[in-house]
């Protein structure tokens, strides 16, 4: 089992475990933490080590909202100052972190490049899609 953290700008990370508790019925087991306006990178780094057992020798899964941006820059100071098994993926989506969440018990290290693919299969322009269905009914 992996633990999960996620790190994002704003209310953004709440507002994905909120989302997560109402789809789930119950808490999510899954940590996270803001970057809120006014906050300097030491302070959010802070707030990471915080979040994390890093004494857990359970492996450990980071999403972060934008690849460069201040969370994942924070995470990976944290990360790199740590000697916890982890993996940081940047581009957090609600898909991502429902796949995330339901493969908690897998080896994270076998998963990660799934989770990967799940996030950038969640992204569908839908107009293609609805004429792509159009026109398989027309061709019927």
């Amino acid at each position: 089992m992996y633990e999960i953290l996620v790190i994002t700008h704003g209310a953004l990370a709440q507002g994905y475990y909120n989302t997560m508790k109402m789809i789930l019925g119950e808490k999510p087991e899954f940590s996270y933490c803001s970057l809120e306006d006014g906050d300097s990178s030491e302070k959010l780094e802070k707030k990471i080590k915080e979040s994390v057992n890093w004494k857990s020798e359970s492996e450990l899964l980071v999403l972060v909202d934008i690849y460069s941006g201040s969370p994942c820059r924070s995470a990976i100071t944290q990360l790199l100052s740590s000697e916890k098994k982890s993996y940081l993926i940047a581009g957090i989506s609600l898909p991502l972190v429902m796949e995330a969440y339901a493969q908690r018990n897998q080896d994270l290290s076998d998963i990660v490049n799934t989770l990967v693919s799940v996030a950038k299969e969640s992204v569908i322009n839908v107009n293609e899609e609805l004429i792509r269905s159009k026109c398989n009914v027309e061709d019927e």
